[in-house]
């Protein structure tokens, strides 16, 4: 597991992050919920760039789901998606 990965595990409602390639491969983790949370970065990465060239607003850069039970969200560096997904807090 990356450095970054677990820094942010530590955070209480964090249940998973995930650093990886543009192309897809984990960073350091090979887990089932690793590639779970790598396909959902990825169809949100490729989704939101689409969507962005679409809109005429350029490249995605970060995004945020939002859920009942669960959030999601999205990081771009210059070789690198960060995934992280987090557990709704009620308020």
């Amino acid at each position: 597991m990356s450095e970054i990965s677990q820094k942010l595990k530590a955070i209480p409602e964090v249940e998973h992050a995930l650093v990886m390639t543009k192309d897809g491969s984990a960073v350091d983790d090979t887990s089932y919920e690793a590639e779970v949370l790598g396909a959902y970065t990825q169809f949100l990465a490729r989704f939101g760039g689409k969507l962005g060239s679409l809109l005429g607003v350029g490249e995605l850069k970060s995004a945020a789901l939002h859920g009942n039970d669960h959030h999601m969200f999205l990081l771009e560096s210059r070789n690198h998606y960060l995934g992280v997904s987090a557990k709704a807090v009620a308020t």
